[in-house]
């Protein structure tokens, strides 16, 4: 019993000087951020570091290109070109916001010519507004909605393309442009167009003694990211 009693009475003393301890390694540390002080350390919440958790740490966005053209991209006033199938990473303190623009076109240089702001159809527009995230990394997909699709035009016929329409006779949507797409069975990118049921694409060839037209109706998805490829022969 006296063994026993003294054990204890050890124990117990042992645990006192430990607490006082931790409490006194503590004692003049303020944990900011809700960070929380342990044997003179403060352990930080998520999204905050530093000797007294002071400062917000620093993490990433990451835009990934699912279109079919580059995009060009401004965050926070740093711009950058994403590459299709590609991704670009902009880094900031956490819970700091990201905003900005992006965009992309087809590309009029993907036909050897020029047109006014050197693009072929639609430009497509994204608002960026995100905010940087407290641990892991943010991945933002950028996407082209269902109401537009990405069109290709390859020519088998014996005859250069000498303009086309998409969407013809639509009140809303026609779009008309006087560019050639030779006839070398190669598949050119035309740009975006907006997407409806039975949108529809017209061609004219080479000038000839009565309009040569051809019009096919395009069949689509509906989904993000849609593309059609329009064969044009004699």
């Amino acid at each position: 019993m006296i063994l026993f009693a003294a054990t204890m009475t050890t124990m117990s003393f042992g645990a006192v000087v430990f607490t006082a301890c931790t409490k006194v390694q503590c004692e003049n540390i303020v944990c900011k951020n809700g960070g929380s002080c342990s044997n003179g350390v403060c352990s930080c919440p998520t999204g905050y570091t530093g000797t007294f958790c002071e400062s917000a740490a620093t993490s990433y966005i990451v835009y990934k290109n699912n279109t079919f053209t580059p995009i060009v991209i401004t965050v926070n006033g740093a711009g950058l070109t994403i590459p299709v199938g590609g991704s670009v990473s902009y880094s900031g303190k956490f819970g700091t916001d990201a905003t900005g623009t992006a965009t992309t076109s087809g590309a009029a240089t993907s036909l050897g010519i020029s047109t006014a702001g050197g693009i072929l159809g639609l430009p497509i527009n994204w608002s960026i507004n995100n905010t940087f995230p407290s641990g892991d990394t943010l991945r933002v997909p950028l996407d082209v909605g269902a109401a537009y699709f990405f069109l290709r035009l390859k020519n088998t016929g014996s005859k250069n393309i000498i303009n086309y329409y998409v969407n013809k006779d639509f009140t809303y949507g026609e779009y008309y442009n006087d560019v050639t797409v030779p006839n070398d069975s190669k598949v050119y990118e035309m740009g975006y167009y907006l997407a409806y049921p039975g949108s529809n694409v017209q061609t004219q060839a080479t000038n000839s003694s009565s309009p040569n037209y051809v019009r096919q109706t395009v069949t689509l998805p509906f989904v993000s990211n849609q593309s059609v490829t329009v064969t044009i022969g004699d």
